[in-house]
């Protein structure tokens, strides 16, 4: 039985995002909660108990809120990647000391409620090697920088542009199972000389490259959270599954609700709002007066102005991120 995760919580090099300048990006909410939050929570109704948290030099808020907020009967570790070590290496002696198969999970990497459950399971009926989790769809705004090329149910390579045969392509999610033959090929990788990567796919790309044993779980659709409006994405996401929609803010009574609609403590709304549906709002953050907010995200200390309209778009004090698909061509 798989019981144990390794949660990658160390911020995005390759994707710079406006919305970091007061926290760590892992720390960014997700309908009140902490992204790394939301995936681990998935992961625990997945009946995972023991969760060794792999964390930046810069990100201590991290581990803060884990140890004074989550649950109390779980296990929780926390290992410090610097700037400049290998992730090979990292998770080489994690492996080292766990010394069972476990799962490998981005703090920004969501599937599909359900799938972690479907994940394990699959990975019980496939052996020791390497388990991926991948879409024919993928919802982020970014592109997905990795593919699986799969043939006879085995993953023969990993590509960075899609394949050309639509049933041979999946989109993959930065969300493994390491089986027993992982864990020895990390072992001899940290031995070699060189560097590697600091991306989980990069890594992976080594094993399924030297013939590794490699599998894909397929699931409904993938989201990496990289490009900052995808934070509104899964932020709408749960909303829509009905997960947390509520209001924890006194209002006026001339404020207009339409759910699904979250509200955090200490958010202040002005007369005559009109607010949803799909909205989220972030403690600290300040609606004004007969001001409209639908399909949004308002973080902490953000402020709409009296009788503005703000849709599709992700709102922070120094940013306002929007569709990229609505934006003008040039």
């Amino acid at each position: 039985m798989v019981d144990c995760a390794v949660i990658l919580a160390v911020g995005s090099t390759t994707h710079p995002s406006q919305l970091v300048y007061s926290r760590p990006r892992p720390m960014l909410p997700v309908l009140g909660k902490p992204m790394v939050v939301r995936t681990m929570e998935r992961l625990y109704r997945a009946e995972i108990g023991h969760y060794i948290v792999v964390v930046g030099e810069d990100e201590g808020a991290v581990a803060s809120y884990l140890n004074a907020h989550w649950l109390p009967n779980v296990q929780i570790e926390f290992v410090i990647q610097s700037s400049h070590s290998s992730l090979t290496r990292t998770l080489a002696a994690i492996a080292r000391q766990y010394g069972k198969p476990f799962v490998v999970a981005a703090y920004n990497s969501f599937t599909h409620p359900n799938f972690p459950e479907h994940l394990l399971k699959h990975y019980r009926d496939v052996g020791q090697g390497l388990l991926l989790s991948g879409a024919r769809n993928s919802l982020s705004k970014s592109k997905p920088q990795h593919y699986a090329e799969v043939e006879d149910n085995r993953v023969k390579t990993l590509v960075h542009e899609k394949p050309p045969h639509e049933q041979s392509g999946f989109a993959l999610a930065n969300l493994a199972v390491f089986g027993t033959e992982v864990l020895d090929y990390l072992e001899i990788q940290a031995k070699r000389t060189g560097g590697f990567s600091r991306e989980l796919m990069d890594v992976l790309a080594h094993y399924v490259q030297g013939g590794g044993v490699t599998n894909i779980a397929e699931t409904n659709w993938i989201l990496q959270i990289e490009a900052d409006y995808d934070l509104l994405t899964i932020n709408r996401l749960l909303l829509e599954d009905g997960q947390d929609a509520h209001i924890l803010s006194e209002i006026p009574n001339t404020v207009q609700i339409i759910p699904p609609v979250r509200i955090d403590p200490s958010v202040s709304i002005g007369q005559g709002a009109k607010i949803g549906p799909r909205v989220y709002l972030e403690s600290g953050c300040s609606v004004g007066h007969h001001a409209t907010v639908s399909n949004a995200v308002v973080l902490q200390n953000a402020v709409l102005p009296a009788r503005s309209t703000t849709t599709e778009a992700v709102v922070a004090s120094r940013a306002y991120i929007t569709n990229p698909d609505l934006a003008p061509k040039p």
